[in-house]
């Protein structure tokens, strides 16, 4: 063979290999764009939206940006959580295994919507009403939980011979550059609450992982513990009594206890 049909043939070869990495990458963006929000929008019972997403097969990592998750019914703010980037690492030979390892997860830039409603009619705040702030020992989530593994026990046994789903298992997933806008009309409130780096290891569907609802509820119960240290340092009930005092502020009685539930 001589040397200019092997320079055709080389050109060739790698002309076919850059297409079939283009046509994985787009096959990847479009399975992660989906899982996202499908899954999400499922855990988080709101609505999920996806800006970007750049795979490098070679580089074995994803890039995703601007993902929004939006806001519950009544609430001025149009999305409850947006992040930024979140920036991916995995383990590119587990793409043909039984377990997908992911190196790293690394969220940036995550800005939770917090916004408490209050007029002559109703008291509320968006993120005790966001799913995955929810208590599990509520009688609903309970039967909702009994019902998802009767649910679940049937599929199995019905589709046993089928094949499995892909695990994954995600090595550490970190939480960088996250804060909480405060926000709230009634009380003249506007103000961000930065939170502190959060680390998880071992997370994801394989067997002995921290779970992703897990996950969920460790950084809710973090975001509220944060939300209430900022309503003692602000002194924030006292401002609210004089805020009362205002008889164009006037609440009823029952509505101030629920109130109180908000911001206890």
């Amino acid at each position: 063979m001589n040397k200019k049909k092997l320079i055709i043939l080389s050109v060739v070869f790698l002309s076919i290999a850059l297409l079939f990495l283009d046509f994985l990458s787009y096959r990847v963006d479009k399975i992660v764009k989906n899982l996202i929000i499908d899954q999400g929008t499922q855990a988080l019972g709101q609505q999920v939206s996806v800006g970007k997403i750049d795979t490098s097969i070679l580089g074995s990592s994803i890039k995703i940006s601007n993902v929004e998750i939006k806001n519950l019914d009544g609430f001025k703010n149009k999305n409850i959580i947006q992040i930024k980037n979140i920036n991916v690492n995995f383990a590119f030979t587990s793409l043909f295994k039984d377990t997908i390892v992911i190196n790293d997860i690394n969220i940036d830039g995550a800005t939770l919507y917090y916004e408490v409603l209050i007029n002559n009619k109703e008291v509320k705040d968006n993120v005790s009403l966001f799913k995955p702030a929810l208590k599990n020992s509520a009688p609903s989530a309970s039967k909702e939980i009994e019902a998802s593994k009767e649910l679940e026990s049937k599929n199995q046994s019905k589709n046993q011979f089928k094949k499995k789903n892909k695990d994954f298992l995600i090595n550490l997933l970190t939480i960088n550059n996250a804060k909480i806008n405060a926000f709230s009309e009634f009380l003249d409130i506007n103000k961000d609450i930065n939170l502190n780096k959060m680390s998880f290891n071992n997370v994801g569907t394989a067997e002995k992982s921290i779970k992703f609802k897990e996950v969920l509820q460790m950084v809710f119960a973090n975001v509220l513990l944060n939300i209430n240290n900022e309503i003692v340092q602000s002194d924030l009930r006292n401002k609210i009594k004089e805020k009362l005092k205002d008889p164009k502020n006037k609440i009823p009685q029952d509505l101030l206890k629920k109130l109180g539930k908000v911001l206890k």
